[in-house]
């Protein structure tokens, strides 16, 4: 499907009566898997719709489904409840509160819900509480329902062959390049455990309710059991390194397991970003992704130059 859906007819023909109004319907939200949309239905509820973009995608969404039953008790936040889940739609009424984010349409950028001048205590605090109980789950009870796993001495097998294969996509500049490597080669960067990770702790699929507490977490697609930083990363990439250090300082206060240089790994995955695009670029085939790789390398090659990052 290479364009939206008409989620009106999409919704119907799935029982849903979506309100007249064709104001209280926003087409937005979409993503690489699937295209988005929020609407408000005839008695007045509010759905999130989520269309997917291509067969492949169906698979994962069923995966997903298990994950959130999985999930649902085990962790203090409202989890998607899907209502609808065929080949061509997931339904689910959307989560209590607002996102901590939205991202604008036409820049890209983040439309921010939480003061800028600081993090509130209320939102770092039950983040920090949600990801520790999170990354204390059970892995082997994940990976028998069949979550993707991958052991604490496969990481850095797995991230260089990951780097490879990005590197043959597309070259990768020497600098960008030559920090992977110390990254790679460093022994203090690397956890010696595993846990479940949402994979995409990100602003705008964090909802808060008026004292910005953490009420839910949308999008659980990318959950994997793996390196519990990288559930650090996207937030470090939206609220900068001093953010960063402070959420995993009352993240270890909360129970999680923290080591010296958590933070350092967390901010490599930002800086890696191109590897991880280039792996799903290779898993979906898509020409279009297939050629952003050698974009986003590049883009990301320019911002460690400005950075002084050594």
């Amino acid at each position: 499907m290479t364009s939206a859906p008409d989620f009106t007819q999409l919704a119907a023909a799935h029982g849903i009566e979506l309100d007249k109004d064709v104001s209280m319907l926003r087409v937005g939200g979409a993503d690489a898997e699937y295209f988005g949309a929020m609407a408000r239905d005839a008695s007045g509820a509010y759905w999130m719709l989520r269309a997917p973009r291509r067969g492949d995608v169906q698979l994962a969404g069923r995966q997903e489904a298990l994950t959130l039953d999985f999930l649902r008790g085990r962790i203090p936040v409202v989890l998607p409840d899907w209502q609808v889940h065929t080949a061509k739609l997931i339904a689910y009424r959307v989560l209590p509160g607002v996102p901590a984010a939205e991202i604008d349409p036409l820049m890209g950028e983040l439309i921010w819900r939480l003061p800028q001048d600081r993090v509130p205590e209320t939102f770092a605090d039950t983040l920090a509480a949600v990801m520790a109980k999170l990354h204390g789950v059970d892995v082997g009870a994940a990976s028998e329902i069949g979550v993707p796993a991958v052991t604490a001495a496969e990481l850095r097998t797995r991230m260089k062959l990951r780097m490879e294969e990005c590197n043959t996509l597309a070259s990768v500049p020497e600098r960008l390049w030559g920090l992977w490597q110390k990254w790679i080669d460093g022994d203090d960067f690397w956890p010696g455990h595993v846990a479940l990770v949402n994979g995409d702790i990100y602003h705008p699929h964090l909802f808060v309710d008026a004292d910005y507490r953490l009420t839910g977490i949308d999008d659980w697609s990318g959950a994997e059991v793996t390196d519990p930083a990288l559930d650090f990363s996207l937030y470090f990439a939206a609220a900068g390194r001093e953010a960063l250090e402070d959420l995993i300082r009352r993240y270890q206060t909360a129970g999680g397991r923290t080591w010296a240089r958590m933070a350092d790994q967390a901010e490599m995955y930002y800086w890696a970003s191109p590897v991880r695009f280039a792996a799903y670029a290779m898993k979906t085939g898509d020409l279009s992704h297939l050629m952003n790789v050698k974009n986003m390398v590049h883009r990301y090659a320019s911002m460690l130059e400005d950075s002084g990052y050594e």
